[in-house]
C-alpha cells in the first residue's frame, strides 16, 4: 500500500528545526543518506539538499517520488512529466511537491512540499531554505515552514500517494455551513476540532442563512469570540477579533473569489466547501 500525503507531511513536520550547520557531520543527514542509498559520494559533500530531503521524506514513508529518488530538481520533474505526475500549480494538493523558479530562467531551482492550498497562496515545509526572506531561499541550510506565492511556482509533482482516507473525508459541496465544514476547517487551520464555531453575535444571523445553528453558537453578548474566527479573519486580511460580522463575509468572499454581498449564503459557502476540498488534497 502506498503512503497517504498526510503520514508524508507528518515525517516532514519532525524535520522541522533541522539545520546544517548544527549537523556535526560531514554534509547533510539527507545527503548522506542519498550518498548511502545511491553511490552517490557528492551527496555527502555539503551540496544543496532541498531535492535530497524530499526524497528522504518520501523515503522514509516508504515510496518514491515518480521516477525514482533525485537530487536535481530539473530531473524530478523531468520524470513526473514522463510519468504523467505533473499537476497544475493552482491544484496544488497537501503532499505534493512544489518546484520554485527563483529568477524566471526557465529551469527549477527549488523544491518543497505542499502543506496547504491557501488559495491565493501555499503554506510549505522546504528544506535547505531560510525561515524568511532575509536569507538564502535554495541554499539557506535549514528546515523551514513558508508560505510562497503563485509567481514563483513552475511546476507541481504529485506523487501516487493512496488517497482511499482522503475520499472519505470530502466535504459535500451543499452551500451550508454545518458541523463537517466547520472541523474540517479546525482541521486546516489547527484550532481546536469540535465542529462549533462558538460565542458568536446573535445579531449576525440574519445575514449569515448557509450558517446551521448545530454549527454556530449565537449568544447576546459575545466575550472572546471564536479561535478559527481569528485564523480565518487573519487569512481573509480583515479585522482580527474572533467575532464574525459584515466585514468578515466581505473578506471571505473576496477571498473565494465570489460576489461580494455581505450575506454568508449558499454559493459562498459552497465556493468555500470546494477550496477545502482542494486544500486538504480530498476527492469528491
Amino acid at each position: 500500500m502506498m503512503a497517504t500525503a498526510r503520514q508524508v507531511l507528518a515525517i516532514a513536520t519532525g524535520e522541522l528545526g533541522y539545520n546544517r550547520y548544527d549537523d556535526p557531520a560531514e554534509g547533510t543527514k539527507y545527503g548522506r543518506w542519498y550518498a548511502q542509498t545511491h553511490g552517490s559520494y557528492f551527496g555527502a559533500s555539503g551540496v544543496p539538499f532541498c531535492a535530497m530531503g524530499v526524497s528522504w521524506t518520501l523515503s522514509r514513508a516508504g515510496m518514491t517520488p515518480p521516477g525514482g529518488h533525485f537530487a536535481y530538481v530539473p530531473a524530478g520533474i523531468a520524470a513526473a512529466r514522463r510519468e504523467g505526475r505533473l499537476v497544475d500549480i493552482h491544484d496544488a494538493a497537501p503532499g505534493d511537491l512544489v518546484c520554485f523558479d527563483w529568477d524566471d530562467d526557465g529551469e527549477a531551482d527549488h523544491i518543497g512540499i505542499v502543506e496547504l492550498n491557501r488559495g491565493s497562496y501555499v503554506q510549505t515545509i522546504e528544506f535547505n531554505t531560510s525561515g524568511s526572506w532575509a536569507g538564502s531561499q535554495s541554499d539557506g541550510g535549514g528546515v523551514y515552514r513558508r508560505t510562497r506565492g503563485w509567481g514563483s511556482i513552475c511546476a507541481m509533482i504529485r506523487p501516487a500517494y493512496d488517497h482511499a482516507s482522503a475520499v472519505l473525508d470530502a466535504l459535500v459541496v451543499d452551500g451550508i455551513w454545518g458541523p463537517q465544514t466547520t472541523r474540517a476547517l479546525q482541521e486546516i487551520n489547527r484550532t481546536p476540532a469540535d465542529g462549533v464555531i462558538s460565542d458568536q453575535w446573535s445579531g449576525s444571523s440574519r445575514e449569515m442563512p448557509a450558517c446551521s445553528a448545530d454549527s454556530w453558537e449565537w449568544v447576546d453578548d459575545p466575550a472572546e469570540g471564536s479561535t478559527l474566527v481569528r485564523a480565518l479573519q487573519t487569512a481573509f486580511g480583515v479585522t482580527v477579533d474572533g467575532i464574525w460580522g459584515p466585514e468578515t463575509t466581505r473578506g471571505m468572499q473576496a477571498y473565494y473569489g465570489v460576489t461580494i454581498d455581505a450575506i454568508l449564503g449558499p454559493d459562498t459557502v459552497s465556493a468555500m466547501q470546494k477550496a477545502v476540498n482542494k486544500q486538504k488534497g480530498r476527492r469528491k
